[in-house]
């Protein structure tokens, strides 16, 4: 997700929640990787990381409301053209195609990232000890 999303995930999660996504990388920190991916699990429909999920910027605006009154406004023409005898051949308002992602990026599990994680503070603290004897 950070391969793909990282400069917009960044960007969001410290406009939305304040939070710095490099902390999941620093040894005093208590943010998990948990934490972020329920953190991204409830960010705004208009938010970057989504924008760039569904196919780039253009998609910002396009809100479930936005799509819907889209919709609505659509049907009222369709109907408003009906009622004046005419046919209605293309939509008013035509919101942009989401793209679909099929393949996968790699997976990394919680406890992966989590036992990556304790083998670096083990070096640390192993670098620390061999400085105060030397």
């Amino acid at each position: 997700m950070i391969d793909e999303y990282g400069s917009a995930l960044v960007a969001d999660l410290r406009s939305v929640y304040g939070v710095d996504i490099r902390d999941l990388w620093r040894d005093d920190s208590r943010l998990t990787p948990r934490s972020v991916l329920w953190l991204v699990e409830h960010l705004p429909q208009d938010s970057a990381t989504i924008a760039k999920a569904k196919g780039g910027p253009k998609h910002r605006v396009w809100t479930s409301e936005a799509h819907l009154l889209a919709l609505i406004a659509n049907l009222l023409h369709v109907s408003n053209r009906q009622r004046a005898g005419k046919s209605a051949r293309k939509p008013l308002i035509t919101p942009p195609k989401i793209k679909v992602n099929k393949a996968r990026g790699r997976v990394v599990r919680v406890a992966d990232v989590n036992a990556r994680r304790m083998a670096a503070l083990a070096r640390t603290r192993a670098k620390r000890t061999d400085i105060q004897r030397g």
